[in-house]
Order: structure tokens, then sequence, then C-alpha cells
């Protein structure tokens, strides 16, 4: 028995009888002839392949995606925040800077609607125009990063790069408790609380008290005073005084405050402007697009650049030494008008006789006016233009380029003389092509000091920033394309204003027909 144990154990076993076919030996060699295992090797490995390829094809796709998204991040965080649109000197602004910029024109754009609200409140009109537009406002600030440029804000910054530099150059520095007092001046008035004025109580004696002991340290009440009887005035009494009508109250100015002053009230003026603006807001359920720091900045922004402003001109255009000009920018006259007619087409002869007739006349007629006649009754009487004849000769106010206010274009020799005349004297025959015309200045418009020197500085302000522009060398990005030259055009001839001789003569008002009135039944 043991010898069989042992035979069969040295017998090897056939691979085709008892052996497992799942067994990792029957796996690894198996039955059939090699072309078919070569097949399914084949198979396998085409099936690997094929999964490699679309690994591969979907990692490629998920980095082209992650790719794309970063660079659109890297062009709307990176790239075009940081492109130049605009140089002046040493300062550049970005499309990051523009939009900062845009915000705070939008900011003082609500600011000066509550500026108008409060100054004109009143007015149906205004209160319809600028009322509740925040939310308007509000919409547009969401969009500006893909709004186009707007080139008016572009300007603005350059103007204003333009004045901060040059009067840097000029040694002009404006600090910033400057710049807090011109805003609380400015707009304190509309956005800050009134100043309460101390209250003082006043104690008014009763009855009760007036018999009671005095209290230690208490004030005596003074017995009253006798008013003594009335001594009759000769001649009756006399009249009792109207009393003075109390004057209506004004707003008191407030007065400058000081710097530390000053800085906390702009902290109230930027609250205040930004809580009308969420009210605004509220009314339609928005959010706010705009922060207090977009208000605040926008509003020291505006005032650094006018208080920069104001410097440059008290330097450019000094009042002391400044000549003020007693020559008058606009006058009032009137005329008597001897009219002229020739025929179309008439020889200079004829045209010369016309008027050597007619000129006797009108002198005459200014002899009268310098012996007293009466101007207007005159004019009703004699003058040929009807414009002016029914309003006494009045031409109204007019300027050195005869432009009216009624309308009218006055000829070139009648506005010289006016100009050169004092007020109040009667002119010699004044020729033009309507005739002979005798004319008296009734009023001079001087402009004041004031007005005079605000007109010279902003004028020197005006020059001098186109000064500064050549000399910071201002660029814009992109280059602006320069339009093709083309063939000059021929100038067109300047059109010859409409003289007249007078005021245009106004139509007839038509007289409105008869309304019949009912009678009443008695």
């Amino acid at each position: 028995m043991v010898l069989t144990y042992i035979i069969m154990a040295e017998t090897p076993k056939n691979p085709r009888r008892g052996s497992d076919p799942k067994s990792p030996s029957a796996r690894a060699k198996p039955a059939g002839n090699p072309a078919g295992q070569r097949r399914v090797a084949a198979r396998k490995l085409q099936e690997e392949q094929r999964q490699r390829l679309v690994i591969l094809v979907t990692a490629a796709a998920v980095g082209l995606a992650l790719l794309a998204v970063l660079v659109g991040l890297t062009y709307e965080n990176l790239w075009l925040p940081s492109r130049p649109v605009s140089r002046v000197g040493a300062a550049e602004l970005t499309r990051s800077g523009y939009w900062t910029e845009r915000r705070q024109a939008y900011a003082r754009q609500i600011t000066q609607n509550f500026q108008l609200l409060a100054l004109f409140g009143g007015n149906p009109q205004f209160t319809q125009q600028f009322l509740g537009q925040s939310p308007v406002i509000d919409q547009q600030v969401a969009a500006i990063r893909g709004a186009p440029v707007d080139e008016t804000v572009v300007e603005q910054w350059i103007t204003r790069q333009v004045k901060l530099q040059g009067a840097t150059l000029m040694g002009i520095l404006v600090t910033d408790d400057e710049v807090n007092q011109a805003m609380v001046g400015d707009l304190g008035l509309i956005f800050l609380p009134p100043p309460t004025e101390p209250v003082t109580d006043t104690v008014t004696p009763t009855p009760e008290s007036a018999g009671a002991t005095a209290t230690p340290g208490a004030t005596e009440t003074p017995a009253p005073t006798v008013t003594p009887e009335a001594t009759p005035t000769p001649g009756g009494p006399t009249a009792t005084p109207a009393p003075t009508a109390t004057p209506a109250p004004t707003s008191t100015p407030r007065p400058t405050p000081a710097p530390a002053e000053a800085a906390l009230q702009v902290d109230g003026i930027v609250n205040e402007i930004f809580r009308r603006y969420e009210l605004e807001l509220a009314a339609v359920a928005a959010k706010p697009e705009l922060s207090k720091d977009d208000f605040r900045a926008a509003l020291l922004t505006q005032y650094r650049e006018q208080v920069v402003t104001t410097r440059v001109q008290e330097a450019l255009v000094p009042e002391e030494g400044f000549a003020y000009s007693q020559e008058p920018e606009r006058v009032s006259a009137r005329q008597i008008l001897v009219a002229v007619t020739t025929p179309e087409g008439a020889a200079q002869e004829q045209i010369e006789s016309a008027f050597a007739e007619a000129q006797p006349r009108a002198e005459a007629i200014a002899a009268e006016l310098r012996g007293g006649a009466d101007f207007a009754a005159l004019a009703a009487e004699r003058s040929d233009d009807a414009g002016s004849r029914e309003q006494g000769g009045d031409l109204g106010a007019f300027d050195r380029d005869g432009r009216a206010d009624n309308g009218a274009t006055y000829p070139p020799e009648l506005v010289t003389t006016a100009f050169g005349l004092p007020e109040g004297q009667i002119s010699d025959p004044i020729r033009t092509r309507f005739g002979w015309h005798v004319l008296e200045v009734t009023r001079r418009e001087i402009p004041s000091e004031e007005n005079q020197l605000r007109k010279a500085r902003t004028e020197a302000l005006d020059r001098w920033v186109e000064e500064q522009r050549e000399t910071l060398t201002v660029r814009r990005f992109p280059e602006p394309t320069p339009s093709p030259t083309a063939a000059p055009a021929t100038p067109l001839p300047t059109p010859e204003p409409t003289y007249l001789p007078g005021p245009p003569t106004p139509l007839p008002t038509p007289t409105p027909e008869p309304t019949a009135t009912a009678t009443p039944v008695p």
C-alpha cells in the first residue's frame, strides 16, 4: 500500500485529464492553437491603447479648458486693467484707473443731483428730472467694465493732471486741510445740519414769587418804575410811528472751520450723501454699486482741482495791480431814422444825391433834440423805422458785434458810434445803408470789477492750460488715427449778417372776437 502511494506520487499528472480548467496553470497554458491566442492578445492590446487614447484626449480637453479659463482670467484681471489709456507727463491712466475715474464721475453726478434738489426742490420740473435718479446711475456703474471708454471722462482726467502737474512746477502746493475746508464751505449748507443756537433760560417772575421771601443768592426784582404823566404837546399829540416790518430770516453762512473740525464735517457730508443714495436705491429694492469711499474720493478729487484752479488763477492774474476797464461791453440806445431809399441798380451818383438830400432833415432832428425836444415823442412822429418808432426809438441793448436782445443785428457804423458816445449825448447823423440815424445812448453796461477780474483769470487759465498740455506731452492710447489728407476744400463765403435799422417790426396782436355774455334773467 505504501508502494502504491509512492508510485502514484511519482507519476506525473496528465494535464488533459483531471486538471482544473480554472486553475492558474490552466489559464497560463490554454488549450487551442497559437493563432487564436495571438488574436486574443492583439484585441487586448488594442483595447488598452484605445483606453489610453481616451484618457489622453480627455486630459487634453480638460487642460485646454483650464488654459482658456486661465488666459481669460489673466486678460480680465491682469492684462486689460494694466493697459494704458492716456498719459500726461509721468502720470499714466490705465484701464483700471479709468474704471475708478468713471465710478467717481457717477458719484459726483449723484451728489450734484442731490444739490439741485436741495436748491430747486420747490420746482416740480427739477424735482421730476433729478429725484430718484440713483438707481438709473447705479445700473450704469455696474456696466462700467463692459462699456466703451468715455472720452469726456478721459479728457477730464487729462485736464486735472495738467493743472496739478503745472501747479507743482509753479511751486503751488495744496494741503488736505485746504481741500476739506473748501468742500465744507460748498456742501456744508446742504448736507450738514444747521448749527444750533445756544439756548438761554429766562425766568419769568410770577405774582406768587413777587411777595415771597427772597432766597439767598437770588437777585431781587426791582420795583416798578412810575411812568410820568404825559405832557400835552403843542399842536396836538404826536403820531405813534408804525411798527417796523421784521425782515425775513436769512441763512447764516457757516464760518470756515478749523482743519480738525473740517475733517470731521467731511465725514458727516459723505455719510449724509450716502444715506440719501441708499434711500433712493431702497425704494426700488436695489443694492448700491458705489461705496462711501467712492463718494469721498470723488469729492476730494473734485475740490482739490477746484482749489488748485483758484490758486493758479490768482498767481496768473493777481488782484493787486489789475487794470480795470471803463469800456462798456453792452450799450442801450434809442434812435430816429431818416430813411433813404434808392431804386435797384441806381448809380453811385444817384445814391449820393439821395443821401445828401435827406441829410438836412436828420441834422434838423439832431438840433431839436439837443435843444430839449422829447426824444420819444419826436421818434414817434418822425422816425422812419417802424420797428423802434412805437417804442420811442428804443433799440434795446446790444454788444460790440451789434447783436441785440431782440434778435436784430445793427449796422457796424451805428454800433461803433454808440460805443464811443457818452451816455445821454445826441450824436451827429450816422450814415448806414438804411439812411441817417440820430442816436442817443441811454445806458453803458460796464462790467463790475469782480466780473472783470473773474473773466481775466478764466481767460488766463485757459491759455495756461493749453501751454501746459504742450509742455507735459499729453498722449492717448491707442494713438488717434490721423484722418487722410483731403484736397483743400474751397472755403465757403462767410455769410454777411442781416442788418436791421432797428428792432424787427412786431406782428400785430390779433384782437379776440367778443364773447357773448349771458344776461341774467331777473
